[in-house]
């Protein structure tokens, strides 16, 4: 099935679910069941009709960000990207948490978007570096 992104593009649901089970492995012994569980629960949630994928991402990295689950934050940073949304709109949704959540919950994650950022421009670095 796939999902608009809401800037014009769409990514499968599959996709995504595939990329975050790759991101959250589980132990073999019970990994036919976790894969099951994450594709049912986000897939019938992530395609839910109302809001489009980059929204869908806003409202995930805010949620992750006020709970401090940091592994889940720069999953969900790399995905708001995929979806859509540029670096300025993350570090707006961060920084609007600051208000609701605390300041230090926001630095903390300001610094994770910052860091995953630097990670993905290293990334690019090096195949663009290997291109020559």
């Amino acid at each position: 099935m796939a999902v608009e992104d809401g800037e014009g593009g769409a990514r499968s649901i599959e996709e995504g679910a595939a990329d975050f089970l790759e991101k959250n492995r589980a132990p073999r012994e019970i990994e036919a069941a976790w894969n099951e569980w994450i594709n049912r629960g986000g897939s019938e949630v992530w395609a839910r009709p109302g809001l489009s994928r980059a929204e869908r991402s806003i409202a995930t990295i805010s949620i992750m960000s006020v709970l401090r689950d940091e592994h889940t934050l720069r999953v969900h940073i790399e995905a708001g990207l995929a979806n859509g949304l540029t670096r300025l709109q993350i570090g707006e949704v961060i920084m609007h948490s600051a208000v609701y959540a605390g300041t230090p919950q926001a630095l903390r994650s300001m610094q994770i978007a910052y860091e995953v950022f630097e990670e993905l421009d290293s990334a690019q670095a090096e195949v663009v570096g290997t291109g020559d």
